[in-house]
């Protein structure tokens, strides 16, 4: 093989390690046996390179490929689904590794290799993603320089990395124009055509026992708000979310067979407004603290108070909202009603018993309520995680044998109740709480805030929010949960809520998760945000609004030609190596002299010109070799220092010819 052509090995061992790097956030999302496969295949790759008698031959190659491709269709038999075609692609990427022997094959790995990076961003935005992948890039350029030089070495040289971090800091310019100026779309590019609910949590639109506190466990976040004021306290931070009417006595869901009206409600308090960022989900609900009264254009509000929208299934949306806390819905639609009373087949005796006794001891629906969280609040319930399996009966099993549940246990039992007591009455599911972030001053809502509460209507408010877990449990209306905790999953065990960090480590853990998330919500509102109407707002800023995509596809393109040779000529200037002063005075000494009629020739030495210069010049014959003599230690000597350059230059400087 021409040596020209040939791979150094410290460049082969650092592209294994790299190439593993690269592929490595995909881990958690592909299959073990794949994963397994792919480490397996580097690591015989790097087996290869450290015994120099094992070869990786045709036979061998052509095994391994098999294997691979049986693995492939075994795990993905029709190579349906992104995680199928990122498989595929991290073996192929490996496999290509396993027979680079030349150059060529070389820039094939770190051209596939770039390709990888790119596909991490169809599952993940996230800023700490980005600084991971902007390292690997420098990472693979720098083997890409390294493996041009023609120059052979036997290790890694750092300054290849370097070189390849300037490179990519010399592209942020055009990078950032092209960022501002393409044509944007009404989603991300890396969302089009592409399926992303895989693997994606929150709240559906109906819950059995056990649904929310399978949710709760999660920390991913629902969503972020900014409030134009001061936020809300804990226990007004109601968001609402989907609306469950019917019920089979064990599964709650919504209902189609509201007709759409006029809505109208008493405000009783001033409005909250807020700006909300929703995670991608692939639901079409938006989340509002009770009751929103000012909506986005895209947004559509049913006559139970859910918000729908168009085009915000799987990605990340930013909204506007108002809302008013306190309020009074009026009137009950006959259709409500009858939607309101509608009881399942399994109600029991013994529940019928307990409402008649509430009944009988109330001269009103809201004394009742009011008996209902009574018993709630002095009976043994015990608010947990893990509740006992429910039979065929869950509310009539909770409410006098396990009395052990989470929040859709309560809730969903006590609709029930008041359903059967004749009081009108619905689930409402959505989040609870938040955390509230002062590096950023905003409020943090996560899955495990997950909650679900009821709505009973009563004629002095209209519909009105009861939550019977917060008679239970008041604390989780105030604190959050203590995931650190293992008893909050042994089974019955009552859920333990976090207190005050005492300890400095889980201080510092927590700012830092808060620092983290405040970065993240920057780069999703300032870079990830950045939408067309965005990009509208910045263009009249700039006095251009009015241009249409096709003329600001022609301006991008404009000003990335005019960018282009300025960097160029900027970095051609700053790449110019500074001549010495010692060497710029006497190009100085020599100008004068050739303005005289006295060229130095190119070829001549220092003293050569000096008496060159005396035989034509007489009388300059004292400064002329008095400079010469200066220049000739400086240069060529090893006497050096800051007086002898001092003395020079003033020589130089006192020179007249």
């Amino acid at each position: 093989m021409n040596s020209a052509n040939q791979i150094k090995p410290a460049v082969l061992y650092h592209l294994t390690l790299v190439t593993a790097l690269v592929v490595a956030p995909h881990f958690q999302r592909l299959d073990l046996r794949i994963t397994l496969a792919f480490l397996a295949v580097l690591f015989l790759r790097w087996m290869t390179l450290y015994f120099a008698q094992w070869k990786t031959g045709r036979l061998l190659l052509f095994a391994v490929t098999i294997i691979s491709a049986v693995l492939i269709f075994t795990v993905y038999p029709l190579l349906m689904g992104l995680e199928a075609k990122i498989a595929l692609l991290s073996l192929m990427l490996g496999l290509k590794l396993m027979e680079c022997r030349r150059r060529r094959d070389l820039m094939v790995v770190l051209l596939l290799g770039y390709f990888t990076l790119i596909t991490h961003f169809l599952f993940d935005q996230e800023i700490l993603l980005v600084g991971y992948v902007f390292i690997m890039v420098i990472a693979l350029t720098g083997l890409m320089i390294e493996a041009s030089r023609s120059t052979h070495t036997t290790g890694f040289r750092l300054n290849s990395l370097r070189y390849a971090a300037s490179l990519v800091v010399q592209s942020l310019p055009i990078m950032l124009v092209l960022f501002f100026l393409f044509p944007r779309s009404s989603g991300p590019l890396w969302n089009l055509g592409v399926d992303n609910s895989t693997g994606q949590t929150g709240l559906s639109d109906n819950i059995t026992p056990g649904s929310i506190s399978n949710l709760i466990r999660s920390r991913a976040v629902a969503f972020r708000v900014d409030f134009d004021q001061d936020a809300p306290p804990p226990r007004q931070r109601y968001w609402r979310g989907p609306v469950l009417w019917h019920t089979d006595g064990n599964r709650w869901t919504r209902t189609t067979a509201l007709q759409a009206k006029q809505i109208t409600y008493q405000s009783l308090s001033p409005p909250v407004s807020y700006q909300v960022t929703l995670e991608p989900s692939p639901n079409n609900w938006l989340y509002a603290l009770d009751l929103p009264e000012i909506l986005p254009p895209e947004a559509t509000l049913l006559p139970d108070f859910q918000i729908t929208a168009k085009d915000i299934r799987n990605r990340r949306h930013r909204y506007s909202m108002t809302s008013r806390l306190e309020y009074h819905t009026g009137p009950l639609s006959r259709r409500e009603r009858q939607l309101g009373l509608q009881v399942p087949d399994n109600i029991t005796p013994r529940m019928r018993d307990l409402v008649s006794q509430w009944r009988s001891e109330s001269t009103s629906d809201r004394e009742l309520v009011n008996h209902a969280l009574r018993f709630f609040r002095t009976e043994l319930f015990y608010y947990t995680l893990t509740p006992p399996l429910m039979g065929e009966n869950p509310s009539d099993q909770f409410l006098f044998e396990s009395r052990r549940g989470f929040c859709e246990h309560y809730a969903t039992s006590f609709t029930s109740l008041m359903r059967v007591a004749g009081i009108p009455s619905r689930v409402v599911t959505g989040y609870q709480g938040g955390e509230l972030n002062p590096l950023g001053n905003y409020l943090i809502v996560r899955q495990s805030d997950a909650h679900a509460w009821s709505e009973v209507w009563l004629e002095e408010s209209g519909w009105t929010r009861v939550d019977p877990t917060a008679a239970v449990a008041p604390e989780r209306i105030e604190q959050s949960f203590d995931f650190d905790l293992e008893e909050n999953n042994i089974l019955g065990i009552p859920v333990i809520f976090s207190t005050a960090d005492s300890s400095l480590l889980k201080q510092f853990a927590k700012q830092f998760r808060l620092g983290i998330d405040a970065a993240n919500a920057s780069w999703h509102r300032w870079v990830l945000g950045y939408s067309k109407e965005q990009q509208q707002k910045l263009l009249q800023h700039l006095g251009l609004g009015a241009l249409s995509a096709l003329k600001l596809a022609l301006a991008m393109i404009l000003a990335t030609a005019v960018l282009i040779p300025l960097l160029l000529f900027l970095l051609r200037l700053g790449s110019q190596i500074k001549p010495d002063p010692v060497v710029r005075d006497y190009q100085r000494f020599c100008k004068q002299l050739d303005r005289k009629g006295i060229n130095r020739f190119p070829y001549e030495g220092p003293l050569d010109f000096a008496r060159r210069v005396v035989r034509k010049r007489p009388d300059l014959k004292q400064p002329v070799n008095a400079i010469t003599q200066h220049y000739i230690k400086l240069r060529y000597g090893k006497a050096d220092g800051p007086q002898l350059r001092k003395a020079f230059h003033q020589l130089v400087r006192q020179f007249r010819a």
